[in-house]
């Protein structure tokens, strides 16, 4: 990468975009380039860390483990982002696995090269970690509100709710209002007697009837508004449903990744519930069948 490409990204980084231009251009002799195939582990969650990354082209997945084998995605960053930045604060163990998606350029920072650097320039210091504060603050608010979301469908989802219709109305109550920015909605349901995906709930007044014609199999932005999640069927033949979802203003890249991983989360717990709400009808259905069989021997 060339020196002005160099300093163009690190100018693009809200971590450093405080930092006049001259004393950024010293801070490239401090960074190390470093490559990844697709799916390389770029640090493992638990491992001992030393080092500040720059995403220069590609993506890096932040993911946790959650039980077992099974992980958790937190973040999808791409050019412009930083990451393992509390590094810099203490020397604590990674809290995450990040992982390369497609192949990925990064620019390393070590701590000792920071401080270094920092030293070299001490006028720098202060807003320097004023600017690393607001990035954990950011980070910080987005798993809270998270976690918000998470705990609110967890009790709602304890409710005796009959229908899933029912469900998904007060699902989109619930979520809508934790996504960034405004949002309309609409939940789509499988009805088995006319083989079709049935409206089943909606909010807000955006016409969904055009991007119905063309769907991903696979969770995806249709484009920078627009997104589309599968809610799995569990071994079915089909899904339960999906969701589309429309942001009034276009998303950025980073907003985009936020969103759809915090949707595709809310469609498995919403898979989940929607197949209790079948077992139970049909052990309800099951039910009435016996209490009306005829008694007796058949004539």
């Amino acid at each position: 990468m060339d020196p002005n490409s160099k300093l163009k990204l690190l100018r693009s980084v809200w971590l450093l975009d405080q930092i006049p231009d001259r004393q950024l251009a010293t801070l490239e002799g401090f960074l190390s380039p470093t490559d990844y195939e697709d799916g390389a582990v770029i640090f493992e969650e638990g491992s001992q860390g030393d080092s500040l990354y720059f995403v220069t082209s590609g993506k890096v997945r932040i993911s946790k483990h959650v039980s077992g084998d099974q992980m958790k995605d937190l973040a999808i960053l791409g050019p412009g982002d930083c990451f393992g930045e509390m590094v810099l604060v203490e020397a604590v163990a990674r809290s995450a696995r990040a992982t390369a998606v497609g192949g990925t350029a990064l620019l390393r920072l070590h701590r000792e090269d920071l401080d270094r650097w920092l030293k070299s320039h001490p006028e720098l210091a202060l807003d320097f970690f004023s600017e690393l504060v607001q990035v954990l603050s950011k980070r910080l608010r987005r798993t809270s509100n998270e976690l918000t979301m998470i705990f609110d469908l967890s009790r709602l989802l304890l409710e005796r709710i009959r229908t899933g219709p029912e469900l998904l109305a007060k699902v989109l109550d619930r979520v809508l209002p934790h996504l960034e920015g405004s949002w309309s909605a609409a939940a789509y349901l499988y009805n088995v007697f006319n083989d079709e995906m049935d409206l089943a709930a909606g909010q807000g007044g955006f016409d969904f009837e055009p991007l119905r014609a063309n769907l991903p199999e696979a969770a995806a932005w249709l484009d920078p508004q627009n997104y589309y999640v599968a809610l799995p069927g569990n071994g079915r033949a089909h899904a339960h449903g999906y969701l589309l979802l429309h942001a009034d203003a276009a998303l950025s890249e980073d907003m985009r990744a936020e969103a759809g991983r915090t949707l595709t989360t809310v469609a498995h717990l919403l898979a989940s519930a929607l197949e209790n709400i079948d077992f139970r009808t049909e052990a309800s259905l099951r039910e009435r069948l016996k209490e009306n069989r005829p008694h007796g021997p058949n004539i």
